[in-house]
């Protein structure tokens, strides 16, 4: 079998794998970034949204927008809405293909190996480094290298063979992308008839076109074709476009994502990021820019740790540390948040909204961060009002 030699293996050249591989490469490490996909991904179950923070920290490729949030519209189960207008744009729309493809370029230009079309069969850690068995063109290939940085989102074999973790759960995210117009911005819906426990999204994607998809325990398909079938949806869609090419003129697309951190996310030799490490917003299943923070903090400590040889899992614990003490917080007051969402009815969400319209909404915009939760939901859960709505939730059960 042929084998190839590098210093440092990274596996998936999704966001949080490419920004790893670009800052190893960077600081001076013989990096080969592998993936499964002969070219740019093109099935990616995500709705693409990116917040100016992210843009700004890590001066993203901005030629893959293809849209921006400008207002937020949260709808009750009765239609009840609560209107969020910002003074700049919320966040932009990134066409994913695009958008992860100029993120490897970045990488191959800081002088990474990129090796697509490799699809990882099963690794290996000794004393002496990590090997990997990639499937490649009806043949096999091994690569070696001193460490591996796993990117590939959460993947049990992967994660087993490595001695990481396995995350505490997981919740289904489901989109299809339909001819619909949003002039007035990104659309959340709440309540057990759009996503139990959970919410739906509308989120425009350029050229007349949006994004429609949920978060749910379960039956995402299901849920997804009775809400294109909602007047608030379906009113809006290109008449002739859909009608035309009917239930099969869109794909559904699903798939479970992680929630909460996988732990360990080192072991000897090995570090993960992104998904694979749980860096992903329990509140909105969004993975991009805490996969992004992930990937840079692990780039930083795995150099050091190459250059002084010292590569156990004790060695690699302080990444595990820093990205926990970044974003611990967030991702469990978003888990709290879900406990909550699941316990309350239609019509206790319906209260909330009568809440936030009259009293909270002014506060709540000063509160408001796309990417940083925890503020808003501690407002929420500390407003006398809320509480008795809350109380009474669970009281009723």
């Amino acid at each position: 079998m042929k084998a190839s030699n590098f210093e440092v293996l990274v596996v998936g050249a999704g966001p949080a794998g490419s920004l790893a591989a670009a800052n190893l490469a960077a600081a001076g490490h013989d990096v080969a970034l592998v993936d499964e996909n002969e070219g740019p991904r093109s099935r990616i179950i995500c709705s693409g949204i990116i917040g100016l923070e992210a843009f700004a920290h890590f001066d993203l490729p901005r030629e893959s927008i293809v849209d921006s949030i400008l207002r937020v519209s949260f709808f009750s189960p009765s239609g009840l809405e609560v209107p969020y207008c910002p003074e700049q744009p919320l966040a932009h729309v990134v066409d994913r293909t695009q958008f992860d493809d100029q993120l490897v370029s970045r990488a191959v230009a800081a002088g990474t190996c990129l090796l697509r079309g490799h699809k990882a069969r099963k690794t290996l850690v000794t004393d002496r480094g990590v090997e990997l068995t990639a499937d490649v063109n009806g043949g096999q290939q091994l690569l070696r290298g001193k460490a591996i940085v796993v990117a590939t989102g959460y993947r049990q074999w992967l994660h087993k063979q490595l001695s990481l973790g396995s995350p505490p759960g997981f919740v289904q995210g489901t989109r299809a992308e339909l001819p619909i117009k949003l002039p007035e911005g990104a659309e959340l819906y709440f309540g057990r008839g759009f996503a139990p426990g959970f919410f739906a999204w509308a989120v425009p994607r350029g050229h007349g076109t949006a994004g429609i998809g949920l978060l749910g325990s379960q039956g995402g398909k299901t849920l997804i074709k009775e809400l294109l079938k909602t007047d608030a949806i379906r009113s809006r869609l290109n008449g002739d476009g859909f009608a035309s090419s009917g239930e099969h003129g869109y794909t559904i697309m699903s798939r479970g994502i992680v929630q909460g951190p996988v732990d360990p996310s080192v072991a000897d030799r090995v570090i993960a990021v992104g998904e694979a490490a749980g860096q992903v917003k329990t509140t909105t299943a969004g993975g991009i820019y805490y996969g992004l923070i992930g990937a840079e903090l692990a780039a930083e400590v795995l150099s050091d740790a190459l250059r002084s040889g010292k590569l156990s899992a004790d060695s690699l614990s302080s990444y595990q540390h820093a990205w926990r003490s970044r974003l611990d917080d967030e991702i469990q007051g978003g888990l709290q948040l879900q406990q909550l969402a699941k316990s309350l009815s239609d019509r206790d969400i319906d209260e909330l909204f009568r809440v936030l319209q009259k009293d909270l909404a002014p506060r709540l915009r000063q509160l408001v961060s796309f990417d940083w939760h925890r503020r808003t939901v501690r407002a929420l859960l500390h407003a006398r009002r809320i509480h008795s709505v809350v109380e009474g939730a669970f009281l009723s059960r």
